[in-house]
Formats: C-alpha cells, sequence, structure tokens
C-alpha cells in the first residue's frame, strides 16, 4: 500500500520504469469498501499488469469480479491504449505444500479463467518484489476473454518483466533463475497463450 501511495500521491507521476497506477474499488453507501482491483501500466513496455482483485466473500458469485476486470481494462485503455495487453499472476499447481493449498490454487485458477485469464506458456520467474526476498515461480496470465488470442510476443513478455524489475530494483541477471528465464526469452519463438491447467485437466 505505500508504494501504491508514493505512486497515486505523487503529483505527477515518475518516469519509467515506474508504472502508471490505479486502484478501482466498489463502494457501499456507507463508504465501505466491498471490492477493487488495481491496475499498473508499464510504459516502456506497453503492457498492463493487474495486480489484485477482491471482492468481499458474501458478495461472491454475483459478477463483481467481471465488472472490475472491465474497469481495469477501461484504466488501461486510458492510460495506455486498447492495443495493450493485461497480463497478471497466478500460483502454480505444482507449488502447492499440502491439498488444501492444491485445491484453493485450483480454484483460484478456475475463477480467474471465468474472468478471462488464459497462461503464457512457458516458465516464468517473477522478478523479487524486495531486495531481501527471493524470485517466485508462478504462471504468467493474459486476460483474453474473447480467447481470441493464440500466441503472445516474446519481446513483448520480456519488455514487461524487464520493467518490472526496473522497477522492483532487481537484477534479473543476479539470479539464476531469472537470468536463465531471460535467456531462454531472447532465443524464443512467440509464446502460446493456452487454458489455465486447472481448466485444461479438466
Amino acid at each position: 500500500p505505500d508504494y501504491w501511495l508514493g505512486l497515486l500521491d505523487a503529483a505527477e507521476y515518475p518516469p519509467p520504469p515506474q508504472p502508471r497506477i490505479d486502484v478501482v474499488l466498489l463502494v457501499r453507501a456507507d463508504d465501505s469498501v466491498v471490492a477493487g482491483v488495481t491496475i499498473e501500466y508499464y510504459r516502456t513496455a506497453g503492457a498492463g499488469l493487474l495486480t489484485y482483485i477482491s471482492v468481499a466473500p458474501a458478495l461472491r458469485g454475483r459478477g463483481i469480479g467481471r465488472l472490475l476486470i472491465a474497469a481495469a481494462r477501461q484504466v488501461l485503455d486510458a492510460m495506455g491504449s486498447p492495443q495493450a495487453l493485461m497480463f497478471a499472476e497466478t500460483e502454480r499447481l505444482e507449488d502447492a505444500h499440502d491439498p488444501g493449498e492444491a485445491a484453493a490454487t485450483r480454484l483460484r485458477q478456475r475463477q480467474l479463467a471465468g474472468l478471462g485469464a488464459r497462461w503464457v506458456r512457458f516458465d516464468y520467474v517473477m522478478p523479487p518484489l524486495r531486495p531481501d526476498s527471493a524470485p517466485h515461480r508462478l504462471h504468467l496470465m493474459l486476460f483474453d476473454p474473447d480467447r481470441s488470442v493464440s500466441a503472445v510476443a516474446t519481446r513483448a513478455v520480456a519488455a514487461l518483466i524487464r520493467e518490472l524489475a526496473a522497477a522492483l530494483r532487481a537484477d534479473l541477471a543476479a539470479d539464476p533463475e531469472t537470468a536463465a528465464m531471460m535467456d531462454w526469452l531472447a532465443g524464443a519463438d512467440d509464446l502460446p497463450v493456452v487454458a489455465l491447467p486447472a481448466g485444461a485437466s479438466e
């Protein structure tokens, strides 16, 4: 939150690699927050990253998630362009530590798939969020509600990862996993966009 506030409260946005950011909230008449979504626009890469989406438990299953995704898309269109791809991240099924965590990951993937998220299929390693943290293996997703995208340009994905890492002050070359990912991307063909594993396995 402090990072977001630093960007939202600034008189003008800091230059890249710091993203433009917006938080869309759904509030009741009493100003209590019941849902929200956070979207970041990385201007050099020309791509969006949806970082958080949340709906109060009592209001889930009513289509609010779709409204939030649509709102994030509208914000990204305004900050960037309608052509800007909108990405997000989610946990991998194989990294679950126990059956409960696996069930939660499977449910999350199915919910995201229902909102239009599809898997950009490659071995994605998220850059470390802080200097004292490590990279983290996740799935990179693309929001593609119409399922009209079969592949994305590798250079576009690599550009987003480089700018995200720079914004986080992370050195991709300093860690063997992120260095290997970037080396692989440098020689890879376009990346396929497919169903998330939890949906594909059914």
